[in-house]
């Protein structure tokens, strides 16, 4: 009974380790890439504000619309702003399938002083769009990664458990009677 025992945790360490190799093998393989492209998008996007040094409130004026090819229909900001004296009237320089902003409404952007032509949402701009598509991205990704690791988990776990089903079934002792000591050709059973 001895050897089954150290068989049957022999196979399953052998399990719990080829389902740690399997567990690091996806996150080495899938989630260290990931995050590394995340990371170097994450800095690309990264503008510096420092150059938008006036804060001015502007009106957006209209919503250009664009047809994809597909169909699906964007729509880019117009903001109209004065400063010393010029009116300036800029498109933003993302679009989105959504309107952001509705004609008329006005909004709080930052221009340059030294290029007033130049202006940024900090509402509405590149990097907001694309960390609201990271987050979205991250989220379906963290579900094809998490899915298989939870999945090896569980067909781990019912191993274990079988396992230890057959186990306890082995070492079970049962306590039968021998046909001999149940019944007697001689007895009649009359008293």
């Amino acid at each position: 009974m001895e050897n089954g025992n150290r068989k049957q945790k022999s196979v399953l360490t052998a399990l719990i380790i080829v389902g740690v190799i399997i567990i690091f093998g996806i996150v080495a393989f899938a989630a260290i890439p990931f995050l590394t492209v995340k990371k170097l998008a994450d800095d690309s996007m990264n503008v510096d504000d420092n150059n938008y040094d006036t804060v001015i409130t502007a009106v957006i004026t209209e919503n250009m619309v664009r047809h994809d090819e597909d169909g699906t229909t964007f729509y880019t900001p117009v903001y109209e702003y004065e400063f010393n004296g010029n009116t300036y009237r800029v498109p933003a320089g993302v679009s989105s399938a959504d309107k952001k902003y509705d004609e008329g409404q006005k909004v709080e952007i930052r221009i340059s002083s030294h290029f007033p032509g130049r202006m940024t949402d900090p509402a509405f701009n590149s990097k907001t769009v694309f960390n609201k598509a990271s987050r979205s991205i991250t989220g379906v990704f963290l579900m094809v990664m998490i899915f298989p690791v939870i999945m090896l988990l569980v067909v781990i776990i019912i191993v274990i458990v079988l396992i230890r089903i057959s186990k306890n079934k082995k070492t079970e002792t049962v306590y039968t009677s021998s046909p001999q000591e149940d019944y007697d050709s001689n007895d009649d059973y009359r008293g």
